[in-house]
């Protein structure tokens, strides 16, 4: 009966050490898909957390190239934090299966999308199929690109970093606190320097702008690409340059990952346009090291080029 016993409370505190890394006294291990994730899981985790980031904010998360350190880590991690609304499903999956780690499978408490609570915009209203292009069935996944949508971010991975580390539960709640009193705060700030461009229209090259321009209040519903993830035709570009001439816009947005030439051409076809680059993530520009910076250089942008072309 003793050994019996024995046997049970070992299996129950190996039980606890694998799955809850703060009877070890170790930092939980945090693996994030893009930029932004790493960074609001730091702001998060603390001291209490060690987050690895998998690609560079130059990165496009649509499309990434696996590595085997990606493997490693996920071997390892305690939580997985994903964007979610299959903005991964290119890469994530395979790997995620690859790695036999039962805790940052779906369903899982280490498994955190991070779409979960956000209020998604350009849902389908139509039945799809690939001759559409790379079209996300579940909706625009860009949503980071709206600081609101951030704060439910940040709780959802707070929420999992609590599920595998409750011995530390208080610690996230204060981080998450202070986080989202962070962002509310810039939020308020930008929306004040935005208002005389509220109504602005611009062009963009891939329908990723369409959370920050709800935001902030500027129109970005013409795309340079015809169909998702597939170049533009020089009839369709010229239909672009057509309307945007009718409609006085003269600005085009790219991201740091999306090449430019397409952009330029339309450009070259409208008078007094401008292509402006937006770095859309953490690390997207070298001036961009936190994500309050990214936003505040991407709505700086903006603006820069709408005085520039009145």
């Amino acid at each position: 009966m003793i050994r019996l016993n024995l046997r049970k409370y070992l299996f129950i505190i190996s039980f606890c050490l694998i799955l809850f890394p703060a009877f070890l006294g170790a930092k939980v291990s945090v693996v994030t898909t893009i930029t932004d994730l790493k960074y609001i899981a730091e702001q998060i985790g603390g001291e209490r957390a060690d987050v690895y980031g998998m690609i560079r904010g130059i990165d496009d998360p649509h499309f990434v190239m696996t590595r085997p350190d990606f493997l490693v880590k996920l071997n390892d991690a305690d939580v997985l934090c994903v964007v979610g609304l299959d903005l991964e499903v290119g890469w994530i999956p395979a790997i995620q299966q690859q790695s036999r780690n039962v805790k940052i499978q779906k369903g899982q408490p280490g498994y955190c999308d991070t779409s979960f609570g956000v209020k998604i915009l350009g849902e389908p209203t139509v039945m799809m199929d690939r001759s559409m292009g790379d079209m996300h069935i579940y909706g625009n996944p860009h949503f980071w690109n709206d600081p609101i949508n951030v704060i439910q971010m940040a709780l959802n991975i707070k929420n999992a970093l609590t599920r595998v580390d409750a011995m530390n539960a208080d610690y996230y709640e204060t981080n998450f606190q202070a986080f989202k009193k962070k962002i509310f705060a810039l939020t308020k700030e930008e929306m004040k320097k935005m208002e005389p461009y509220f109504g602005l229209k611009v062009a963009v090259f891939h329908d990723q702008f369409v959370y920050l321009a709800s935001r902030f209040k500027f129109n970005a519903n013409l795309t340079i690409e015809e169909r998702p993830g597939v170049p533009p035709s020089v009839r369709y570009m010229d239909q672009v340059v057509s309307y945007m001439i009718a409609e006085k816009i003269k600005i085009i947005l790219l991201g740091p990952y999306h090449n430019p030439k397409y952009a330029e051409y339309v450009s070259s076809k409208v008078p007094g346009s401008v292509v402006v680059v937006l770095p859309v993530s953490v690390g997207g520009s070298p001036e961009a090291t936190t994500y309050e910076e990214a936003l505040k250089i991407s709505l700086q942008k903006i603006r820069d080029a709408a005085d520039k072309t009145k």
